[in-house]
């Protein structure tokens, strides 16, 4: 077979050499070379991979928002094992963003075991995609519990405010409730640590913790962010969710565009009955890819997308 074609892995410039590759992606580059595939590291250039026509190379764009021929757009899922491997993009720019779940068509029974799943690989244990102190801590009950985001790509472009007037707009409209505040994991951003310490000063009365976010998620009533993962987290808790962002979980949750929309964004988390085992297994087993094999669906996800499988010598 004479392979004419190559599988391109488009990254940001900083991670454009494979010395610097994450792990996620040196797992699909073994893989498919495992199968036959030349696999080569190049530049991302999003704008050059818009509408870009049929060749005999397949794209595979980290964090990409691009739409073309025999491309897909990818990213580690909110956890794992899951991940993005979408023509239109990841998180919010994914096509799960605009598709109709309708609870009352998901299997009882499959979708009762997969939550059962995860909450068994991530709730009981208390871990999280994150690193998260092992110490038990106890909350107030029934709080607002605020989880930040420090800066990524994916976040810059979901957010509708910044985490400044977020954490403002939770603060003066919490309704008499408490609000625990957790910095992200890998918090870095001086946006991030000037709020916090704005924070401190004006409101001494809001608790700030670095403590493990299922402890926090254990006695919260409500989990607010922008759009991280542990809104799908704070599901497996079966605690209601107000996303300040758009999110490819909005399908469960509340969100809020302005600060006006808080009051009603918060009473109808606190008020509505959410399906949350039912949107777990249509969001995660319907719409990401996933398992031990990562290849395997990933080629069921290349081949839909267009990829001439004979010129990768796949």
């Amino acid at each position: 077979m004479t392979r004419s074609g190559r599988v391109l892995l488009h990254m940001p410039q900083h991670l454009a050499d494979e010395a610097r590759l994450p792990q996620f992606y040196r797992t699909i580059a073994r893989g498919l070379h495992q199968r036959g595939a030349e696999v080569a590291v190049v530049h991302r250039q999003i704008e050059a991979l818009q509408g870009l026509p049929p060749g005999p190379d397949f794209h595979l764009v980290h964090n990409g928002a691009a739409q073309g021929a025999s491309l897909l757009n990818c990213a580690i899922a909110y956890l794992a094992p899951y991940f993005y491997a979408d023509p239109q993009g990841i998180y919010f720019e994914s096509r799960v963003t605009a598709s109709r779940f309708d609870p009352t068509l998901q299997p009882e029974a499959q979708m009762m075991r997969r939550f059962q799943m995860l909450r068994a690989r991530y709730v009981e244990p208390r871990i999280s995609r994150y690193t998260q102190p092992a110490p038990v801590q106890s909350y107030p009950a029934g709080a607002i519990a605020v989880f930040l985001q420090d800066w990524s790509e994916p976040v810059a472009r979901a957010r509708h405010m910044m985490a400044a007037e977020m954490v403002q707009t939770v603060v003066a409209g919490a309704m008499g409730r408490p609000v625990v505040i957790k910095p992200h994991p890998r918090t870095r951003g001086l946006e991030t640590l000037e709020l916090l310490q704005d924070l401190t000063l004006q409101h001494p009365e809001v608790i700030v913790t670095e403590g493990n976010l299922h402890d926090i998620l254990a006695s919260a009533a409500v989990c607010v962010t922008i759009s991280s993962s542990v809104a799908l987290e704070a599901m497996l808790h079966r605690k209601p969710v107000v996303l300040f962002g758009r999110s490819d979980l909005h399908h469960c949750a509340s969100t809020v565009r302005q600060a006006a929309d808080w009051p009603e964004a918060l009473r109808r988390a606190l008020s509505q009955d959410w399906p949350f085992e039912a949107f777990v297994y249509w969001f995660c087993e319907q719409h990401l890819r996933g398992g031990k094999d990562m290849i395997a669906p990933l080629l069921t996800r290349m081949r839909a997308a267009g990829a001439d499988f004979a010129a990768l010598g796949l």
